[in-house]
């Protein structure tokens, strides 16, 4: 019989009621995988820590000011193989942690990321986009775009202590300087191909959305080791990439299309 996959999975969170049992639902119905979640809360005066009560998931606090050193206080602790965060307002699907690990696993990887789905703040379908392959992730890496979705990823035990978790003077930017760090140091990542492992809630009040130019700053900071960009990076980045998400960006055009109409009809559409 073989043995269940085995993943530890920081959640940080702050105020999250109105998103996090989805969160920890999806993580709970994992098939074919043993996955601990811990909780790292900042403070929430809603009703965050009731959830996580009536979840049966454990929570511990951490000190409000930066999100990284909530996940490092959990990671840095874990007895797992394989470790993940995620943020409060997202989800994966049933069989994504068994499918990342199997996959990295299979290939000889200590990294694995899979394609991503992007929903509004309401948990409606906006649209998906492919994530890069690991032979391109140098071009994205200069470029200051990250070619995979935070959510869709698992990393290795040993990745984690190879760069010493997660950099805590970054406040917005720290997983892009992570898996920098890690391609830099030589970890052999792999991408696992087919349907999404996991959604990206969109909204204003993110953190990403609310200081963009703090953000950019970090970015610039973190792909600075890289060197500067060449036309290569553009020609893959700028071109390739949005080339073979074409289909995906038209999805997101209609689709934004159709839900504002909705909104703006309601059900009369249907009558």
């Amino acid at each position: 019989m073989q043995t269940p996959k085995h993943i530890t999975v920081a959640v940080p969170t702050l105020n999250s009621a109105f998103t996090l049992e989805w969160t920890l639902l999806s993580l709970r119905s994992q098939v074919g995988c043993v996955v601990d979640i811990v909780v790292a809360d900042s403070g929430s005066s809603d009703a965050t820590l009731d959830i996580c009560k009536r979840c049966g998931v454990p929570s511990i606090y951490i000190p409000p000011g930066n999100m990284y050193r909530a996940i490092n206080a959990v990671l840095r602790n874990s007895k797992s193989e394989w470790l993940a965060y995620l943020n409060s307002d997202d989800c994966i699907y049933p069989d994504t942690f068994s499918r990342l690990i199997s996959h990295a696993e299979q290939n000889g990887a200590t990294i694995a990321y899979g394609n991503c789905d992007y929903v509004d703040h309401q948990g409606r379908f906006l649209y998906s986009l492919l994530s890069v392959m690991p032979k391109y992730l140098l071009p994205f890496f200069r470029y200051g775009v990250f070619g995979f979705a935070q959510p869709a990823a698992v990393f290795h035990k040993s990745v984690y202590q190879r760069v010493n978790g997660f950099d805590e003077k970054y406040l917005l930017s720290s997983d892009v300087d992570f898996y920098s760090r890690a391609f830099i140091s030589g970890v052999n990542f792999s991408r696992l191909p087919g349907e999404s492992v996991a959604f990206f809630r969109l909204h204003e009040n993110q953190l990403t959305s609310k200081m963009s130019v703090a953000m950019e700053k970090e970015k610039a900071v973190i792909r600075a080791v890289f060197g500067p960009t060449h036309l290569f990076d553009y020609l893959i980045v700028g071109v390739g990439w949005r080339i073979i998400n074409l289909p995906n960006f038209i999805i997101r055009i209609f689709r934004k299309y159709l839900l504002r109409k909705y909104s703006a009809h309601g059900c009369s559409l249907f009558k």
